[in-house]
Order: C-alpha cells, then sequence, then structure tokens
C-alpha cells in the first residue's frame, strides 16, 4: 500500500488492494467505458467477488434496455463504500446472457482508494423543497448550490426560516439510471442575504443534515465527487 497523496481538493488518494475496500453484493459500480469519445458512465451492481479472477456485476441497462458490451472492452471502474471511493481499470472477461445477464471483469491487481472527507462540498444545482417538519407543511423552496454529505447552502427567491430552526428536506438525485428522492430532517445554521448568480435577492441558508440512511450518503458522496472530478479537470 501506497503513502496518501492529493487528488481533488479534500480527497485523499492511496494505492490498495480490492479487498480493502470491503465491497459487498447489492453495492453500485460505475463503469466508464476507455475508448476516446465515449463519456458515459454506466451503473451495475455487484453479484460477488471472485478473488485473484473476477468481480461479477450485474449488466448495464438504460432505461429498462440491455446495453451491448464486447468480451476484452476496456472500463474505468469506480465503487463507492462509506466515504470511501475506489477507482480501477478493467475489462470484460465474460458477458453472459443466462440465467440472467450479467458480466465477468477483470480482477484488479491494485485499486486507487480515494477518502472524501465529510465537510468537502461542490457546486452544484439541486432543486430542494423546505417543509417545516416531515410530511409536513411546505414552508419554501429553493436551489442547492453547494452539496457535502453533512450538509448544504440552499438560495431561496423568499425568506424561509431562521437560525436553528428545525426544516425538512426533499429533494432528488440522479446519477445515470439511478435516482433517489433524498428526505432528511436538517437544521438551518445561518441564514443571510446574498445576491444569486443572476444578481437578484436571495436567502442563502446554511443547512446541518440529520442523520441519513447510508444509500442516501453514497448517492451524495458520488454526486460530490463526480463535481470534484469536473472542477479538477
Amino acid at each position: 500500500m501506497s503513502a496518501p497523496t492529493t487528488g481533488p481538493q479534500g480527497v485523499t488518494e492511496k494505492t490498495a488492494t480490492l479487498d480493502e475496500v470491503k465491497l459487498l453484493p447489492g453495492d453500485a459500480l460505475q463503469l466508464q467505458p476507455l475508448v476516446e469519445g465515449q463519456q458515459e458512465r454506466l451503473t451495475v451492481r455487484i453479484i460477488g467477488v471472485m478473488k485473484p479472477k473476477s468481480v461479477l456485476v450485474t449488466a448495464p441497462m438504460i432505461d429498462g434496455k440491455l446495453i451491448f458490451v464486447r468480451e476484452a472492452q476496456p472500463f474505468l471502474v469506480r465503487a463507492f463504500s462509506g466515504l470511501n471511493v475506489c477507482a480501477f481499470k478493467s475489462k470484460v472477461l465474460k458477458a453472459q446472457h443466462t440465467p440472467f445477464p450479467y458480466l465477468h471483469l477483470a480482477y484488479p491487481e491494485t485499486v486507487q482508494l480515494m477518502r472524501i472527507r465529510k465537510a468537502v462540498r461542490a457546486r452544484v444545482q439541486v432543486i430542494t423543497a423546505i417543509h417545516d417538519r416531515e410530511g409536513g407543511k411546505q414552508i419554501g423552496a429553493g436551489r442547492i448550490v453547494d452539496l457535502s454529505v453533512g450538509g448544504a447552502k440552499i438560495l431561496s427567491p423568499s425568506a424561509v426560516g431562521a437560525k436553528d430552526q428545525e426544516v425538512f428536506l426533499v429533494f432528488k438525485i440522479k446519477l445515470d439510471d439511478i435516482e433517489e428522492i433524498i428526505n432528511t430532517p436538517a437544521t438551518i445554521r445561518s441564514v443571510i442575504e446574498e445576491d444569486d448568480e443572476d444578481g437578484r435577492k436571495a436567502t442563502a441558508l446554511g443547512v446541518q443534515f440529520g442523520e441519513l440512511q447510508q444509500q442516501q450518503r453514497l448517492l451524495i458522496m458520488n454526486l460530490v465527487y463526480q463535481y470534484l472530478l469536473k472542477e479538477s479537470d
């Protein structure tokens, strides 16, 4: 295992083994084709790991349609576990169609393991509804303009809430073919007036999330990491 190095802001990188990532059946992986001009990222799920031979994953699908992949096709694979992201290069060893479509990916000798600090934020544009409590009345709406696993900054066109007020947020995260509504209690930690990107007056809320479910944390972390990668390009 190599010494940690610095990647995108707030991300610590090191070389590790796939064993250290502790991937489990059902965990999501992203496959990015290593072919010039192809930028799509396909989401699959782990079926099992056959060390040191292959990683078994579901075949990629988009809108319910099976995506064709050829044997020996190379991919950059990303996996998400806790606050860790791992990436490694692999290729399709075998594509099977029975008893259901799945792939054998080549088992990597090493992976690049990246840890994202909980407080690391990325600039995003995500619409959110703000409620007075879970299942309660909507008291406002806005755009999440930066996001972390721990909280967010929301710009609202109207005055919403007060410092230390408990609210409930509802927003949608979409990553490839995975789409999930995030429902979470939150505490307003700051309320200030500022101009939005169009120069219009807005209320900026700094909010701290309540306890997120594991899948919600993974989705937010995934989204934050993708935005960090774009910023570092």
